[in-house]
């Protein structure tokens, strides 16, 4: 008996197996099935019918609200990009003000700038935004496009995949056009040149046909003819400056990949089209490799969520394992391309949206790519903008630096200036010497590598191992061909291919590229971040570790921006590299092998044409013969080094940039020099005019930013809290609210209690910079043992007219703060019982089980170049499990820059600081503050309150004189306890214990007793 129908939705239609069955939903329905021969017709019957049970179909309603809401997104990025002009013309100005050598100073790092401030602007008048489409062959690009055009206009054959890059562009006209860009080739003549532009007419068949042609045409090299297509066509969804780019497959038409480079570079958004019957579209290299390569190319600009992922081809996995197919899909595209998030990934049938247009209706999954479609043009659109936003950023950021190390010097002694100057020469000279020195090491370093793998290569092949797999034939795999040429062409492909995939297996079984690929990379970045820190600290030396702009301004410029985050994304862009990222090595060395029938040596010859031995035989024979070509073959060990060269080119770019940062700042020293002379001047009249403004120009533009461009993590009505709600904590410049982040939101099914620290005033020019800052900082932690930072929102201080904007940080709610915990008459703390007790042992394995979570998270701050700045009981809370986790380490700061910034609670702060004594100090004010910390969770004491009693004087006099803690109470900790605790609150920095110390202490302690 056959199986009810049942017809709830466009999808259901779809899905009717036969005419049998669609005339059966049709006679339910009232439907007339006369005249109906075919099974497309009946189901597009049934779909008008629904259709005409709605007065105005849902799907119009959200295509006219997606269309008016991407209309008015463009109107606002026209103005916006105005708006961007005006800053890039008040920025030049800025820029021309600048005394001579300051200028100079900023051609060093953004070369003709000039010209620069020229061309970018102009960039701002162009209203096109382009949207990349690439994915695997035969994945769907070119079936995604049509379904977006509403017609067939691209080849979707399986046989006859896109071969060049189209763009496609929306003409409200009704204009449908293709014009066609010859590549440049040798002429007859010997001269380079092209063909003229061939214009198409593609509203009727014949020109359709011959776009089709021209996009699937390829040479005997395996090259499309054609250099590009530019097609216009009216496009519904689209408004005027939105252009589509499909590429060629990956791993498609030869030297593709260069081009697609390209136009990666140019585009603002992407979408990536996966064929999830092929292990869910991302287990290739491949794809791996291109993801990789888009993550590079846009570097520091890098904006993961102008990216859509579609997952086509779903109808075709079974309904069972669609859901471990997705968690696959998702835990892999997650590793490779950072920051994606669910909602960034759509599963299609695009043949069955397709059928379902023509339907005249949508199926659910349609109708969920063009809602993300709908909210990647307007992320794409944002993306743009941030790329301007960006730069006049970063070279604000510069001049700020310029300025304020010439400032500082300026009012020194011109004496100790030369000496100041003349010693960070030397130590600039020694840190590009060691970079030399380290890039050419590991250049010979990989010479004796390629050697060695040659030799153990060549031991491979001889071994019995791998000769059991290798001369292991039927005589079904002979080649059949008589013709001796064909033959033996035929016979080194299979001997290649057999090689190949014998050393695949057994390099990937012992990790051989591996193993060298992350000595290389783990060498490299030994050596080079410790480079980079040097360089910090040379430029934290010319401010007397002032100023906070140095890491502000490694984060802002590209070319500036930190070896320890570059190293990952050196960019590439070598025609060879696509292929190299699919070769494996034993492809590499199979390639130098041969069988040459024109060779000198007889072998293959009477090989070929003893019909006296068996198949097997010859192959096996030739086996041996192909495996000693390779050996003989000179070109082996250079072809290796190529393989692995690839490893060595983000290096290469990586030590260039070293050099840099150097030839930057060797040549502002040499500006600082030779104005000297105009120090007095300076102070009086440039500095004070100067430094303000730059201030004041860098706060509108983030002032811009976070109103135009910037995309906040939340909307205030993904929170849940009651704003009248009185706050569970407050500082010097928040208050701390209790919310939730409601279920539903990504991968969160119920909802997450939160702590949201809500800014008092609403942000101005003077303070924006600095919370954007701080925002970066958090983005970029992530430590167990510091407070989960989930992103920002904002809202109106004035809710009606919509001003006054107040930043909101949403961050992870914690249960207690540590001062909870160790400060009270009910806290058995190890100095309120008698010593040597059971109950002492108890209470200091309870504190030393603390005391190491906050030091490993004051180590990973440390690690990573910043100084907390405020470590206090208060900043310490509890979480889950009596996890530690340090908070308010937005306030952190970089080594370099805590000097001249008073901040934090005064008990805890080390002399230098309090007394602002000594700019020679870092993160040894953190150990100074853990002291303090230490001595409080022992006595169960407030620190402010025990010193308070004690003061005869002025505060900071009587700690330069000495004063701290008493550790003389009743109940004193033991010899070693109060050695690490007095060493931590020494007077000179440079004798407190660091925190590697405390941690090995703390450790020791907890696992001897």
């Amino acid at each position: 008996m056959d199986r009810k129908v049942v017809i709830k939705n466009v999808d259901d239609i779809i899905k009717i197996p036969d005419l049998r069955s669609a005339f059966t939903v049709m006679k339910e329905l009232g439907i007339p099935t006369t005249h109906m021969s075919h099974l497309d017709e009946a189901k597009k019957r049934i779909a008008e019918y629904f259709q005409s049970k709605q007065r105005v179909p849902d799907s119009v309603h959200e295509q006219d609200e997606k269309h008016e809401g991407l209309k008015k997104a463009i109107e606002e990025d026209k103005e916006n990009r105005l708006k961007l002009k005006q800053k890039y013309s008040q920025s030049y100005e800025f820029y021309k003000e600048l005394p001579k050598q300051f200028q100079m100073d900023l051609n060093q790092v953004f070369i003709d700038i000039d010209k620069q401030f020229q061309d970018r602007p102009e960039e701002l008048n162009k209203n096109e935004c382009t949207i990349l489409i690439a994915g695997e062959t035969t994945a769907g690009k070119s079936s995604l496009i049509n379904l977006l055009l509403g017609c067939d206009l691209l080849p979707t054959s399986q046989l006859s995949s896109t071969a060049t890059m189209c763009e496609i562009r929306s003409d409200k006209s009704g204009v449908k056009e293709a014009t066609v860009y010859y590549r440049t080739v040798q002429l007859d003549s010997g001269k380079k040149g092209r063909k003229a532009p061939e214009r198409l007419n593609i509203s009727e068949s014949r020109g359709l046909e011959l776009l089709k042609k021209y996009l699937t045409e390829v040479d005997v090299k395996g090259e499309c003819p054609v250099e590009r297509i530019e097609v216009v066509w009216p496009l519904p969804m689209l408004e005027d400056g939105i252009v589509i780019v499909d590429t060629p497959g990956i791993g498609g038409a030869g030297k593709m990949m260069k081009y697609i480079s390209k136009y990666l570079e140019k585009s603002f958004g992407s979408i990536y089209v996966l064929n999830s019957t092929n292990a869910g579209g991302v287990s290739k290299g491949r794809l791996q490799d291109f993801l990789r390569t888009v993550v590079t190319s846009a570097g520091e600009d890098f904006n993961p969520e102008a990216a859509l992922f579609v997952v086509n081809k779903w109808d075709q996995i079974p309904e069972n394992d669609k859901p471990t197919l997705q968690e696959f899909i998702w835990k892999k595209l997650s590793s490779l391309y950072p920051g994606l998030k669910e909602e960034q990934l759509c599963y299609i049938s695009l043949t069955e949206a397709a059928k379902a247009t023509g339907y005249g209706t949508q199926t659910a999954d349609h109708k969920k790519l063009s809602s993300a479609i709908s909210i990647l043009l307007h992320d794409s659109l944002r993306n743009r903008l941030n790329s301007h936003y960006r730069w006049i950023s970063a070279m604000l950021k510069r001049s700020a630096y310029s300025l304020k190390v010439s400032r500082v010097l300026a009012s020194k002694n011109k004496d100790k200036v030369q000496e100041k100057f003349e010693a960070i020469q030397n130590q600039m000279n020694l840190i590009e010497k060691n970079a030399d020195e380290s890039l050419a090491n590991l250049k010979r370093n990989m010479d004796t590598e390629v050697n060695l793998i040659c030799k153990r290569v060549e031991d491979a092949l001889k071994s019995q191992e791998l000769q059991k797999e290798l001369f292991n034939w039927t005589p079904e795999e002979y080649p059949t061909t008589r013709d001796k040429r064909k033959l033996c062409k035929e016979l080194e492909e299979k001997l290649a291919q057999k090689v190949a995939t014998v050393l695949t297996k057994w390099e990937k079984s012992n990790n051989i590229v591996a193993d060298i690929k992350t000595n290389i990379i783990r060498v490299f970045k030994r050596d080079f971040e410790l480079m980079e820190d040097q360089i910090t600290k040379c430029e934290g030396a010319l401010l007397d570790g002032e100023s906070k702009v140095i890491t502000d301004l490694h984060k802002s410029i590209k070319k500036q921006a930190p070896v320890k985050h570059l190293f990952k994304k050196a960019k590439t862009s070598s025609e060879d590299d696509d292929l190299l990222s699919v070769k494996g090595l034993g492809a590499v060395v199979c390639s130098a092998g041969r069988l040459d029938l024109s060779s000198k040596n007889k072998e293959i010859k009477t090989l070929v044409k003893n019909s006296k031995v068996s198949p097997e035989t010859k192959l096996c024979e030739a086996m041996g013969l192909f495996i000693s070509s390779i050996f003989e073959n000179r070109e082996l060990k250079a072809k290796v080094h190529k393989y692995f060269s690839k490893f060595m080119k983000g290096i290469d770019t990586i030590a260039r940039m070293i050099n840099d940062f150097l030839k930057a700042d060797r040549q502002m020293i040499k500006n600082l020099t030779e104005e000297m002379q105009e120090y007095d001047q300076n102070l009086n009249d440039v500095f004070p005019t100067l430094i303000p403004k730059c201030y004041k120009l860098q706060g509108q533009l983030d002032i811009f930013f976070v109103n135009y461009i910037m995309k906040f993590d939340y909307k205030l009505e993904d929170l849940s809290w009651n704003m009248d709600d009185d706050p569970i904590g407050s500082g010097s410049f928040a208050d701390v609210y209790l919310a939730h982040i409601k279920g539903g939101k990504s991968t969160m099914e119920r909802a997450l209690p939160v702590a949201l620290k809500v800014c008092r005033d609403p942000l101005k020019e003077s303070t924006v910079t600095d919370i954007l800052l701080e925002d970066r900082t958090l983005r970029d932690l992530d430590h167990q043992h510091i407070v989960k930072y989930y992103g920002a929102t904002f809202k109106y201080r004035n809710m009606k007219q919509r001003k006054d904007v107040q930043w909101i940080m949403i961050l992870e709610m914690c249960k207690d703060t540590l001062k909870d915990v160790f400060i009270g008459p009910e806290v058995e703390n190890p100095g309120k019982v008698s010593n040597d007790s059971r109950h002492q042992m108890r209470a200091m394995k309870f504190m030393a089980s603390y005391a190491i979570q906050i030091c490993k998270g004051l180590k990973y701050l440390h690690d990573k170049g910043f100084v907390h700045r405020d470590v206090k009981l208060e900043n310490i809370l509890v979480g889950e499990n009596n996890i530690v986790k340090l908070t308010d380490v937005g306030l952190a700061k970089p080594t370099v820059d805590i000097a001249h910034s008073v901040v934090g609670s005064p008990v805890y702060m080390a002399p230098q600081v309090l007394l602002q004594s000594d700019n020679n100090y870092d993160s040894k004010a953190d150990i100074y503050s853990l002291a303090i910390v230490l001595w409080e969770m022992w006595y169960g004491m407030d620190a402010a309150v025990h010193i308070e009693d004690k003061l005869c004087q002025d505060f900071k006099e009587s700690v330069k004189k000495g004063l701290r803690p008493s550790m003389t109470l009743v109940v004193k900790p033991p010899d070693n306890w109060a050695a690490l605790i007095t060493a931590s609150w020494e007077y000179e920095a440079y004798k407190r214990p660091d925190i590697t110390e405390h941690i090995r202490f703390f450790d020791d302690f907890l696992h001897t007793n």
